[in-house]
């Protein structure tokens, strides 16, 4: 997506007027060059990032007469509005390996959840290395085949997306089909008493034998 971006004047109370005017201080980092200080709109920021949302796109930073490849690498939040308040961006190069983190997306039916399960999800997004040509969007994870217990490791899917590194452990779990706490707990609790059932017969089973065996002295 392409944003057009200004120059702006730095300061707390410079910030707080570009807010209040509907804009967004950001800084952009780069390679050979100065951190820039910018600021954009609000309203075309978020026209077009909110499209993006899951997935990993570039941000084309129009700047004066020069465009910059960049990433989102840091967004900060109002913590009550929770509107955008600041943005860093990243210049990206050809050639140059970027670490970055892509959303993972978890698609099909899992046939666990008909029998009463449900998802849990151990991982939502997967830090890789890559060139900037092999950058995915997202890991989309199939979970059609799923029945209660059954999990998907990143081991299990890594291979759709080629030419990365991935800097969490193959081993990760990212999603599995669990059950209801609430049901676990029933499922305790008849095992607990069913144990409890078995020892009372086998309590009584040897009191009758110990009487039977009194009774023949």
């Amino acid at each position: 997506m392409k944003i057009n971006a200004k120059l702006r004047d730095t300061g707390k109370k410079k910030a707080k007027e570009l807010r209040k005017n509907n804009k967004i201080p950001a800084i952009l980092y780069g390679k050979g060059f100065d951190s820039i200080s910018l600021t954009l709109d609000y309203k075309e920021f978020y026209h077009y990032y909110k499209d993006s949302i899951g997935h990993q796109n570039f941000v084309f930073l129009k700047v004066k007469d020069k465009e910059y490849r960049s990433l989102v690498k840091d967004m900060q939040l109002d913590p009550l509005s929770r509107k955008v308040i600041h943005i860093d961006f990243q210049e990206i190069y050809a050639g140059q390996k970027i670490e970055v983190k892509i959303p993972i997306a978890v698609i099909g039916d899992a046939p666990g959840l008909k029998e009463g399960g449900i998802i849990e999800m151990n991982l939502r997004e997967l830090q890789i290395i890559c060139l900037p040509k092999d950058l995915p969007d997202s890991l989309k994870v199939d979970i059609s085949k799923l029945q209660i217990g059954d999990s998907v490791h990143l081991k299990d899917v890594i291979n759709q997306i080629p030419n990365i590194e991935i800097l969490q452990s193959a081993e990760t779990s990212i999603v599995s089909i669990i059950m209801p706490k609430a049901e676990k707990v029933v499922e305790v609790e008849e095992e607990v008493e069913e144990l409890a059932e078995e020892e009372k017969v086998e309590e009584a089973a040897k009191e009758e034998k110990k009487e039977s065996e009194e009774g023949g002295k």
